[in-house]
């Protein structure tokens, strides 16, 4: 067997990166534009090439997004097992449009990216995903000093920069593809309405798509929650069957060289149907219980010399209900005990510390935890129903068993549900090139992520996972 020298790897690879550079810079010297202008539209293309690779010390048969609930405890066949995975997924294309209608400013905002499955996709041959639509909005900036968005984009409890309107949102730079524990967030379809009152303050508020993350161990029959996917929905999933919109409503203020400061608030409807033939409980009815939010967002830059050279941010979200607005996607809501649902206490926050030591280095540090509070009672057979009961079985959490066959691993009993997560990440983007042509740029990411739960038995199993991420990506200008 011939091994070949590592320089003689380097040496080809070097000279591809100086002949692309080369020619990057040879595009930037013929071409300085960077959109398209079609019958009084501007048109911007946008997004992104990315090669990318994840490590993770525990196995979660997963893309460059992680599933956090869900990191397998140590003593599992998947907790004593890592994970390499290369892939192209987050590559990313979309399309900027910009116009005038009269006095209002029109902008609509397409990006897609591929990290999304079909029930018969896979990876056997041709990595054949379907298409995810991230961001699909028009946006319509009135003379009067109100903006109408609409479409699927950034919720408004997702934190900002500056003001509250759409491409104004401050998300972590992260590879990860899940971003980072305590990020408030999600990208769903809405209706957002926003008043600027002046250069220093804006009120915005809309309705959104609502969803409900369920669980409950021992849960009783006698409730319908939800029903897999029906026409345009996907059939192998549960989808709720959701009483209203979740409303959201957001204050902000930006006071000159002070950065941006906002509070939030978000309501949510919870649904299910009780069955109770015996009328022993009420009867047959549908049952809606209520959740809220109520947060806060906090992001100071710092300039020396005329230059950004550090990003301070801090978020945080409190309630009941409000799991699937944190990065971990805690549940939403467990059953109580006459069958209806019961929102679970919960709270989330992140500290961000973006750092910019040079036109071309970017460093990033995410600090983040979420919280699901025990919301459990005791049936009439003595088990514990709910979310986090001190009767849980977790004596099989740490245990290894015989899988059920190849591709399913097993485990002991493991009643656990997550009490807390917290997660810090540090990572850069270097910027080999900037200009007319686009960007390229190369960034590495570490993460270190604890999964605590509440004790079941008198056992409270944790579940810690070590991440690693790379990232090679060409930009569009």
């Amino acid at each position: 067997m011939t091994f070949v020298r590592p320089r003689t790897l380097l040496t080809p690879l070097a000279v591809a990166m100086s002949l692309s550079l080369a020619a990057l810079q040879g595009a930037h010297a013929q071409d300085s534009t960077a959109s398209i202008h079609y019958k009084g539209i501007t048109l911007q293309p946008i997004g992104f090439v990315a090669a990318e690779f994840v490590w993770r010390q525990r196995n979660l048969t997963a893309d460059i997004g992680s599933s956090f609930n869900a990191i397998p405890f140590s003593g599992t066949t998947n907790g004593n097992m890592t994970e390499a995975r290369f892939t192209g997924r987050q590559s990313r294309i979309g399309m900027m449009a910009t116009g005038n209608a009269g006095s209002t400013k029109v902008t609509g905002y397409w990006e897609s990216d591929f990290l999304s499955s079909g029930t018969t996709s896979n990876s056997n041959e041709s990595n054949s995903y379907t298409l995810r639509i991230r961001q699909f909005w028009l946006s319509a900036a009135l003379k009067s000093g109100w903006t109408i968005s609409g479409g699927q984009m950034w919720s408004l409890m997702t934190p900002d920069k500056n003001g509250m309107n759409p491409r104004s949102e401050a998300v972590p730079l992260t590879i990860e593809a899940q971003y980072a524990a305590g990020f408030n967030w999600e990208r769903q379809a809405g209706l957002r309405f926003v008043n600027k009152f002046s250069d220093e303050s804006s009120f915005g508020f809309g309705l959104e798509e609502s969803q409900t993350l369920f669980s409950a161990r021992n849960a009783p029959t006698n409730f319908v929650i939800g029903q897999a996917g029906g026409p345009l929905l996907n059939a192998t999933t549960t989808y709720s069957t959701d009483y209203s919109p979740d409303v959201v409503a957001k204050l902000a203020f930006d006071p000159k060289g002070a950065g941006h400061w906002e509070l939030k608030a978000v309501g949510s409807a919870f649904r299910d149907r009780v069955i109770d033939p015996t009328n022993v409980s009420g009867g047959t009815r549908n049952a809606t219980n209520y959740g809220y939010g109520l947060g806060f967002g906090i992001y100071l830059p710092i300039n020396s010399d005329g230059r950004d050279v550090m990003d301070l941010g801090l978020s945080g979200l409190w309630g009941q209900g409000i799991g699937r607005y944190g990065t971990v996607t805690l549940p939403d809501a467990t059953i109580d005990s006459d069958g209806t649902l019961k929102p679970i206490k919960a709270s989330q926050v992140m500290l961000s510390l973006e750092t910019h030591p040079t036109k071309d280095l970017d460093i990033y540090s995410y600090i983040g935890a979420e919280y699901a509070d025990r919301t459990a009672f005791t049936n009439a057979a003595g088990k514990g129903v709910g979310y986090g009961s001190e009767l849980n079985n977790n004596t099989g959490c740490q245990t290894e068993a015989a899988p059920t066959n190849q591709t399913t691993p097993n485990s002991g009993t493991c009643a656990a549900d997550t009490r807390a997560l917290w997660q810090a990440n540090i990572g850069f983007w270097y910027r080999f090139y900037k200009g007319a042509a686009g960007t390229v740029q190369w960034g590495m990411q570490y993460s270190y992520t604890s999964r605590n739960t509440w004790s079941g038995g008198g056992i409270q199993p944790q579940a810690i996972d070590n991440m690693l991420f790379s990232s090679f990506r060409y930009v569009l200008p």
